[in-house]
């Protein structure tokens, strides 16, 4: 299998407020975002990227051993054989090249792999009903 490499746009930082620090070299991919747009947001899990995480293929959901098993693909857990983790988030604002957002559970530090536009039609399908939260993140 061919492996390829990803970039890091920016990162999480998380103190009073949670906000996106995009890198220089990536700030003008940011024109034509405003306040109150959503937002999809992908990052690396950094802290779960470890040769055994990687291998793990069934978790407990939400790390509760009173969970069945379930496959990792069935669930929301950082701990899977790519550690991507993507948010629908809404720009609070925008100052130079830092977006604020609504607190997510990502770390301080956690790459920001890419940043896309919601778009209704395409990311909530009519008629496609959600599966429910029943214990599927971790």
């Amino acid at each position: 299998m061919e492996k390829f490499k990803l970039v890091p746009i920016g990162q999480v930082h998380k103190d009073s407020e949670t906000f996106l620090e995009i890198y220089s070299e990536f700030a003008e991919a940011i024109e034509g975002l405003k306040e109150g747009d959503w937002i999809k947001l992908i990052l690396w899990f950094h802290e779960s990227d470890t040769p055994e995480k990687r291998r793990t293929l069934k978790v407990h959901p939400r790390g509760d051993p009173r969970n069945p098993l379930r496959g990792v693909f069935a669930t929301r857990s950082p701990v899977r054989p790519n550690p991507v983790a993507i948010y629908s988030v809404r720009i609070l604002k925008i100052t130079g090249a830092k977006i604020y957002i609504e607190e997510i559970d990502a770390f301080d530090g956690t790459p920001i792999i890419d940043i896309k536009p919601l778009v209704k039609r395409l990311d909530c399908p009519e008629g496609i009903e959600s599966q429910k939260d029943s214990g599927d993140n971790p």
